[in-house]
């Protein structure tokens, strides 16, 4: 606003304004609410993030609830092939419910049912390097398809000739039990050692009604993030798996997947419990769930619920092939020791 007044015979003229220092109390008073309003905004993302994420998880589960209907078993961890044969790859759990989560043209398009990953590849590389969105989880914040040039060896697959080519990112790997990743299922269900302790493994067929614990206190799927404290897990990987394992009757026994193998691509153990201090580059705790959800990671259960688990939640490292902790006791399917979910 200007006014103009006489002064001495003089007009004169003043103008109205902000002083430097009201402006800079304005400044600073701007500061202080975004700094307050920022991490509510942060928060309210991560919310929807964690939602979507959950709801990711509600559809596997409900997927692998359906295909139990059709086929009166749940989806196999990964099927193998016979005669082996190196380097081929096998079809995993999510290629197996792509029909029951609205992907019937991709599984298709895969050949799941009739070609091996390899031969697929072979016919259509941009077919097996689909991503699915169901496959991520939001906060995640790792590639759409693995990097064959940087990703880890159990994280590509072989061409067919030489050479590799990555497959899609998966954010939600399946129960294998409580010690490290197991092929086949464990003589004694309460002891990881022998093997496989929860409901997938190679050729796995499990239905509900194995789930002694109860469906509402045994899961099925967990979470795995691409990267965890700035260093690099690579995540998991859909529908094939690369077992390192080489062809024949070594293949065959309980075997102990360390962090080379391919098959922690597709599975996760609570060995490690959840959230562990990865470490680069070949750390075992890669085996394990992780999440980028402040304070944990969610699952997807046997009875089609998802629930969170916080990463304080307790886990005996100290006896890790035995299930004597709830966090064990939930991953394993009949080990008689039933924990309700948290």
């Amino acid at each position: 606003m200007r006014h103009s007044i006489l002064m001495d015979g003089v007009f004169m003229s003043k103008r109205s304004g902000f002083t430097l220092v009201e402006l800079l109390v304005v400044i600073a008073i701007i500061g202080v609410l975004v700094g307050l309003l920022l991490p509510a905004v942060q928060a309210a993302r991560e919310a929807a993030r964690r939602m979507q994420c959950s709801n990711n998880l509600k559809q596997l589960s409900l997927a692998a609830h359906n295909y139990h209907d059709t086929f009166l078993v749940l989806p196999s961890g990964y099927i193998d092939t016979v005669p082996k044969v190196d380097n081929e790859g096998y079809w995993a759990w999510s290629a197996l419910i792509l029909p029951f989560i609205e992907q019937d043209n991709l599984h298709e398009q895969l050949q799941v049912n009739s070609l091996r990953p390899s031969q697929t590849m072979a016919l259509n590389q941009a077919v097996m390097q689909t991503p699915v969105s169901a496959f991520r989880c939001p906060s995640d914040v790792g590639p759409e398809v693995h990097n064959e040039a940087v990703s880890a060896g159990y994280a590509i697959a072989k061409k067919p000739g030489g050479g590799n080519f990555g497959l899609p990112v998966c954010n939600y790997v399946a129960s294998n039990g409580t010690a490290n990743v197991r092929q086949k299922q464990a003589t004694n269900m309460g002891l990881g050692t022998s093997g496989a302790t929860g409901a997938f493994y190679r050729d796995s067929r499990v239905k509900l009604g194995d789930i002694k614990d109860g469906t509402s206190n045994t899961f099925l799927i967990g979470e795995r993030a691409w990267e965890m404290n700035a260093v690099r897990t690579d995540g998991g990987t859909a529908f094939a798996v690369r077992d390192a394992n080489a062809a024949g009757p070594s293949a065959q026994d309980a075997g102990n997947a360390a962090w080379n193998q391919g098959l922690v691509t597709i599975f996760g153990t609570t060995r490690w419990g959840i959230n562990p201090p990865v470490t680069a580059p070949n750390s075992e705790m890669q085996n394990s769930y992780m999440s980028l959800h402040p304070g944990g990671v969610q699952f997807g259960y046997a009875d089609g619920s998802v629930h969170f688990i916080a990463e304080t939640i307790e886990t005996n490292q100290l006896s890790p092939w035995y299930i004597d902790s709830p966090l064990e006791a939930l991953a394993g399917i009949r080990d008689g020791e039933p924990v309700t979910s948290p």
